[in-house]
């Protein structure tokens, strides 16, 4: 019985970055993600760094953290009627704020895209880290 198979029309092709193999250390560089809940809700996501996996430009895993990152700020805006503020700093910083955190359809995207990011950093061990932001900082907008 097949549960499941490789569709006919998929169009994946095997990167031609060339990975760093070596395994990463604490000094190496990383993406970093910051989440800040009020109470049960996830109301921001803080990302700045390279996964250093590969040269910028053509980094697998950077691409990946991207790609979920993006979808969610739509997804959260398109799908769950929430209001996003996105800051993304010329410097590499991303910020996805959703003020109240929104309705329950905001926060089902949100919390597939910090599973996402969790498996990630799972898969790609010294190259993204997911951390949470202190209960009392989740609201309050850095100014710089």
């Amino acid at each position: 019985m097949v549960i499941a198979s490789r569709s006919p029309n998929c169009a994946l092709r095997r990167s031609r970055s060339k990975p760093n193999l070596r395994r990463p250390n604490k000094f190496d560089r990383c993406i970093d993600v910051v989440v800040g809940r009020l109470g049960c809700k996830i109301v921001r996501l803080e990302l700045s760094g390279h996964a250093g996996f590969a040269p910028a430009g053509t980094d697998i895993v950077c691409a990946a953290v991207s790609a979920l990152v993006l979808t969610a700020a739509r997804g959260v805006v398109r799908h769950g009627g929430a209001k996003a503020l996105v800051r993304d700093d010329p410097n590499g910083a991303y910020v996805l704020e959703i003020p109240g955190g929104g309705g329950a359809r905001a926060q089902a995207v949100l919390e597939t895209a910090l599973d996402g990011l969790q498996a990630i950093a799972r898969s790609y061990p010294g190259r993204v880290r997911v951390r949470r932001q202190p209960q009392g900082r989740a609201t309050a907008s850095r100014k710089r």
